[in-house]
């Protein structure tokens, strides 16, 4: 055998049959044919069988003497017989009912496939079960009939940021004097704020809860200060004096849009409603949980769309969505599940 080759040729086999008949020795035999001696071994096992051969006696034939042999020919078809053996069969078998619900829940409804499993095995509707793993290869090899690769969510490769070297003072208090517990995720009420543009001028203003993830969607004519302090009076007025409870924090980018630091903190009621921190500059991932519930609505509102032809029904099942989502975080369940618990707890 060749270094670096995978099977036993024919050649060889043939030339282990002939090297077996002569006698010689295992290790001679490998020496000879270029096989290592556990391969010897294997090989002679494979095409292991009994053979017979004719007996005389002075009287002449006297019947047949068997012996075990070594048959290139049926190691050959042992072996081409195992090459077609490798591999586990496919998990979804006959189930057309459980690739036709996947097909569903991923094409129609934008559910991931890790999501998707989760939810599953949470409801045990299905008896068919598979790994996420398992379910990324079928979907990559073609297994379905419609659902391919272009229809899950496209990943960019991870972006490297650089430090910046631009120092520019920020329009409030900096993130970097936001208390530590915020960022633990461990209290409610902690948000992010982002602006989601589209090709026309109106635009969605979008708040990400830090630890339920709660998503609340506004569409606001403009991408002006003077929209977002209105929308963001519009939210007081709705939850009136639990406002401030609910919204202890707010964690924004040096927008311009958000550049009314004290018309964003005061409250409609008088004194203060939340405390803004501004993020630093070029620094998205200090808004990671924004960032990341952005995507979602993208699946929604891809890049490019026109908010002036979108209805404000269309954005809040959008908003309702994203916050049904069932999320892996949670062991499935959603965001707006959590959020009503902890507003449960607020007097």
């Amino acid at each position: 055998m060749k270094k670096g080759s995978k099977y036993i040729t024919r050649t060889q086999r043939l030339m282990l049959e002939d090297c077996f008949n002569a006698k010689l020795s295992k290790k001679k035999v490998a020496q000879k044919i270029g096989m290592s001696l556990s391969t010897v071994y294997r090989e002679l096992e494979r095409g292991k069988c009994t053979k017979r051969r004719k007996k005389y006696d002075c009287y002449g034939f006297c019947g047949y003497d068997e012996f075990i042999s070594y048959s290139a020919d049926l190691a050959e078809e042992r072996a081409k017989l195992e090459m077609t053996k490798k591999g586990a069969p496919i998990k979804l078998g006959k189930d057309f009912t459980f690739a036709e619900y996947v097909e569903k829940r991923v094409i129609k409804d934008k559910i991931s496939p890790c999501v998707l499993i989760g939810e599953m095995k949470k409801s045990g509707k299905f008896q068919t079960n598979v790994s996420k793993s398992t379910l990324y290869r079928y979907i990559s090899r073609g297994f379905f009939l419609h659902l391919r690769m272009k229809h899950l969510p496209c990943y960019k490769k991870k972006k490297h940021y650089r430090k910046t070297t631009i120092q520019r003072a920020p329009r409030g208090t900096s993130i970097e004097k936001r208390p530590i517990c915020i960022l633990q995720r461990k209290i409610f009420g902690h948000w992010e704020m982002d602006c989601v543009v589209g090709c026309s001028l109106p635009t969605l203003l979008v708040l990400s809860e830090r630890k339920t993830r709660k998503e609340i969607i506004i569409r606001i004519p403009d991408k002006t200060t003077k929209s977002v302090v209105r929308a963001l009076n519009m939210l007081e007025n709705d939850y009136g004096k639990r406002f401030s409870k609910i919204f202890r924090s707010i964690t924004v980018d040096n927008g311009v849009e958000f550049s009314d630091c004290s018309g964003m903190e005061e409250s409609i009621f008088g004194g203060t409603r939340t405390m803004l921190y501004y993020c630093h500059p070029y620094t998205s991932c200090e808004r990671g949980t924004n960032e990341r519930l952005n995507r979602d609505i993208r699946k929604i509102f891809p890049k490019g769309t026109d908010f002036a032809k979108v209805t404000d029904k269309q954005v809040k099942r959008c908003e309702d969505w994203v916050n049904h989502y069932p999320r892996e975080i949670f062991d499935f369940g959603n965001s707006a599940e959590r959020f009503e618990e902890e507003l449960a707890k607020i007097a």
